[in-house]
């Protein structure tokens, strides 16, 4: 309920069409221990999805040190599945939850937790929202990269149908489970019409402390910054935190509570990203106000085009600050740019095609 990161968007987006399908019965269920759940989070999410129910589990159950050491510590030193998060504790609760009602479908988010859909029976339709290729983010640990991929993909087959964004990913998921594959569009609601030509922010940055953030904003203010001169960077969300150095011309202001007053006055986005998997969900968001965004190669990662789409892209930061520059300076570039950043969104991730395909999936 709080934070701006791209899984959350995601998320929202999702628990808005079940609160507005009234022919489902939903039951959400998170971790209270995992994430930020507060009582206050906990009333703001039944005001905000008053058709959805909220059942809140612990994962690892520390304020008692038995069930912790001997339920969670042990068990999990002894896992198999490299990529599994789940405990013997969670499974457990999940497994209550689930007895209690006759679920027809079972939605499970990232295959890092795939294996709470063993608690469903035979005859429930079983669907994973992957978010992400797991594996790819450890993609580092050179000498584990074969069991990560072969765990990831032996969750994956527990499932009927894989949901993901990212056309990489459709590709990879397709090609080894051998199951249903579902490229679903992050869908936005069309804002064009939003962005005013008024113009207070030169560049707006809106991002989490994930690592991969963390590692492009600061390739951006140590490579790119130097590179230019009379604009302003106003960099928004919890990334602020991995920024230690002050900049004349860098504005942070954390959380905001309207992120849509950005996005309708700032003239361009910029998404530095080295490294990461999926869809930037900070790229589209930007592109669905028409807002063109300059970024690297990992920033147009997932996206149905790679070109045509509003974004200017390269890996070498002169040329990065030469795209934000001649952006700024060249009227002619920045309207093909928002004209190509309109059209791309509104052929690709409109709300009526991601409606359309859950309607299909859920019927």
């Amino acid at each position: 309920m709080s934070g701006k990161a791209g899984n959350t968007t995601r998320l929202n987006q999702m628990l808005s069409y079940f609160n507005e399908n009234k022919t489902l019965e939903v039951i959400f269920v998170s971790l209270k221990d995992w994430g930020m759940w507060k009582d206050e989070e906990i009333i703001l999410f039944r005001e905000k999805y008053p058709n959805v129910q909220i059942h809140l589990l612990d994962k690892k159950y520390k304020k008692n040190f038995f069930k912790y050491f001997f339920l969670y510590k042990i068990p999990f030193l002894f896992k198999r599945n490299s990529i599994d998060n789940t405990s013997f504790i969670l499974r457990k609760e999940f497994s209550r939850i689930v007895k209690k009602s006759a679920f027809d479908f079972a939605l499970i988010s990232y295959a890092s937790w795939g294996r709470l859909v063993e608690s469903f029976p035979e005859n429930t339709v079983k669907i994973i929202d992957t978010h992400d290729f797991i594996t790819a983010q450890s993609r580092e640990k050179k000498h584990k990269i074969g069991k990560l991929f072969q765990d990831e993909i032996s969750i994956l087959r527990k499932y009927d149908n894989i949901l993901t964004y990212s056309v990489e990913e459709e590709y990879i998921f397709d090609q080894f489970t051998g199951k249903k594959v579902t490229l679903m569009p992050v869908s936005f609601p069309v804002n064009f019409q939003k962005h005013s030509g008024e113009f207070k922010y030169d560049i707006l940055y809106v991002a989490s402390d994930n690592p991969h953030n963390v590692k492009g904003i600061q390739w951006f203010l140590d490579n790119v910054l130097p590179h230019l001169n009379d604009v302003k960077i106003h960099i928004i969300g919890k990334i602020e935190n991995a920024i230690n150095k002050e900049y004349p011309n860098v504005v942070k202001y954390g959380l905001v509570d309207n992120l849509e007053e950005f996005y309708t006055h700032s003239k361009i986005a910029i998404c530095p990203m080295l490294s990461g998997t999926g869809i930037k969900i900070k790229v589209l968001e930007a592109l669905s106000y028409g807002i063109p965004v300059v970024t690297n190669r990992r920033g147009v990662d997932g996206l149905l085009n790679k070109v045509d789409n509003g974004c200017l892209v390269t890996d070498d930061p002169k040329e990065f600050a030469r795209n934000i520059e001649n952006l700024m300076e060249d009227n002619k570039l920045y309207e093909q740019l928002k004209y190509e950043a309109c059209h791309f969104i509104q052929n690709n991730y409109g709300v009526e095609k991601e409606s359309e395909l859950l309607k299909n999936i859920f019927s």
